[in-house]
């Protein structure tokens, strides 16, 4: 009798321990288990008007569901004034810490002697991640994302997430570390790649909630260097939906008109270029595209959504 108390008692506990296993985060959502969740995230809104423009109608054609703005940009006001005027779109931070552009430059939020290790000699951010790596400190880094939250909500942004523009945040141990400390101070969700996921292992987590992390099984993104013309791009997002599991996963795409504007902006820079960007815009509305999405039952989600869950 007394083996079988032991063994009842045993089984209740492994019984309580799968009754406390975390939900996956589609059942959190309301879906089936294995679902095959998607955000298409357009990146780079606030650099220029017609990446504005762009992304706006992505929101209005619903061929994205999330879009990240980069705060110190020339073009932010515009994304603010659209963000207030259209509080049920999903709209995040693309923090920023370099200005790649060859003719089109910016620096940060925060005042430049506040953050002297993540500006060039011509007084701007570093045209790459190198300089980030070389250069920067903790504490201007965290100074400096704290800034640009802080700009974009006295502007009246919402922010649903946090991302970052180049990886720029990722290049080193205690800038990731600034980083996620920046998202748990503030309540905004952070995407990752599980990839991603062994940086715990060598920074301080007990300095942020890692519950509120949020690991994609995939990210997506045209980076190849196959011809810019519309049937490769074609050819690239139809593999992506084909490739897709279950889980979270996240197409980042880049939106604008390929116009003299951003022809301007872009110049000498073919990937994500105004043509890249342009062909983006155009795929995502390819009836083709949204019907294999269809039969491969992808279901579309937002950043919201996964904020709203987790705070």
């Amino acid at each position: 009798m007394k083996k079988v108390f032991i063994l009842i008692a045993l089984l209740f506990i492994a019984a309580s321990g799968v009754a406390q296993k975390e939900k996956p985060l589609a059942q959190k959502l309301g879906f089936d288990s294995d679902a095959k969740l998607l955000i298409i995230h357009a990146d780079d809104i606030g650099v220029a008007h017609s990446v504005n423009s762009a992304s706006f109608d992505g929101f209005s054609t619903k061929s994205i569901t999330s879009g990240s703005v980069m705060v110190p940009c020339p073009w932010f006001l515009e994304a603010a004034e659209y963000a207030k005027s259209n509080p049920n779109h999903d709209l995040g931070l693309h923090l920023t810490l370099t200005s790649e552009w060859k003719n089109y430059k910016w620096s940060g939020i925060a005042s430049k002697d506040e953050i002297e290790s993540l500006i060039n000699k011509q007084g701007h951010f570093y045209a790459s991640n190198k300089g980030i790596k070389r250069n920067a400190t903790y504490q201007d880094v965290k100074k400096e994302l704290k800034s640009q939250i802080k700009y974009a909500v006295d502007n009246g942004l919402d922010p649903t997430h946090l991302d970052t523009h180049m990886g720029a945040v990722t290049v080193r141990p205690d800038i990731v570390q600034a980083y996620f400390e920046v998202g748990h101070e503030h309540n905004l969700p952070i995407l990752l790649s599980k990839e991603f996921e062994s940086i715990i292992e060598v920074i301080d987590a007990s300095k942020f909630d890692t519950s509120k992390l949020v690991w994609a099984e995939k990210i997506y993104q045209k980076s190849d260097d196959s011809p810019i013309d519309y049937p490769s791009w074609k050819k690239f997002y139809s593999e992506v939906i084909e490739d897709i599991e279950p889980g979270l996963n996240v197409l980042l795409v880049h939106l604008g008109y390929d116009n003299d504007e951003l022809k301007a902006v872009t110049i000498d820079h073919p990937a994500y270029g105004a043509a890249w960007r342009g062909l983006d815009a155009k795929v995502l509305q390819d009836q083709a595209f949204l019907n294999l999405m269809i039969e491969k039952n992808i279901k579309l989600i937002r950043w919201r959504q996964i904020k709203d869950i987790l705070y």
